[in-house]
């Protein structure tokens, strides 16, 4: 039937617009607020993009800190600390490198801190400034996303994850280096924008994570074959995939999910273990 002249048309689907163009149609949101914002209005973030209020407001209250990168990511910039002074260590203490690194028959002998240790360890001046690199560019993301807390649980959690692999699937080999954690990181980023891909910002990225995922594992296991440690990097990715589904969680059961896929990946990785000895 056709509708009755002069009477305004049925809007079927609804419609939002810019708060700062009304007359703008989007389906941009503020990652902060939610208020609907248009390209013009939309500041990118580290995860997302933020209206201009919410910035401003950042900028008002966020504490007037030596570096940048030190108020946003505490965590992040603790551990690439901890990495530098310990690679120094490890260039200034003979046999410290030895005593900490994953060592399978070591660990069956009962020296169970190296499955933990060997993620602040690195082999060489390329191999700490890459993963440094890596960690910097992902871990804030990660980091505020999720809190410094929560990021440190999961950052040791996918390592951990990352050296158990490693040392439960043969063969049998020494190895060091943080990339099992990283890979984690890269695992619970990818949870975390895939949820959230509506957004053409978010597609971008996440396209990104996917390619460095794909692209690190394929050449683990064609050119750089027993030069990288690819299990540990598997081990990292599953254990923060893991972590991602458990922890992004915003109702009331996520204090559940989060212990639960905390108790997934360390308990796990203890069995793993346990089935090895």
């Amino acid at each position: 039937m056709d509708p009755i002249a002069g009477t305004p048309a049925v809007i079927t689907e609804e419609t939002e617009y810019c708060y700062g163009h009304p007359k703008t149609p989007t389906r941009l949101h503020c990652s902060r607020c939610d208020r609907p914002i248009c390209g013009r209005c939309a500041i990118p973030a580290s995860v997302g993009q933020h209206c201009p209020e919410c910035v401003a407001e950042a900028r008002k209250s966020a504490p007037k800190v030596r570096s940048a990168m030190t108020a946003a990511a505490p965590v992040v910039t603790t551990i690439l600390g901890i990495n530098i002074a310990i690679f120094l260590g490890q260039q200034l203490v003979p046999g410290l490198t030895e005593r900490l690194l994953m060592s399978p028959l070591a660990i069956e002998n009962g020296q169970y801190w190296r499955l933990v240790t060997p993620m602040f360890l690195h082999g060489g001046i390329f191999h700490i400034l890459m993963n440094s690199y890596v960690l910097y560019i992902f871990g804030p993301n990660v980091e505020q996303a999720f809190g410094s807390v929560r990021f440190a649980l999961m950052y040791l959690a996918a390592g951990f994850m990352g050296n158990v692999l490693s040392f439960v699937i043969p063969p049998d080999n020494n190895s060091l280096g943080a990339s099992g954690a990283i890979f984690g990181l890269a695992g619970i980023l990818f949870v975390y924008l895939y949820r959230r891909r509506r957004s053409t910002f978010i597609m971008r990225y996440l396209r990104s994570i996917s390619f460095f995922i794909v692209a690190n594992v394929v050449l683990g296991f064609t050119l750089l074959a027993g030069i990288v440690d690819n299990f540990a990097h598997l081990g990292g990715l599953l254990g923060g995939i893991v972590l991602g589904l458990g922890f992004d969680r915003d109702d009331q059961m996520k204090a559940v999910t989060m212990a639960l896929s905390m108790l997934a990946v360390v308990g796990g990785g203890v069995f793993l273990v346990l089935t090895r000895l």
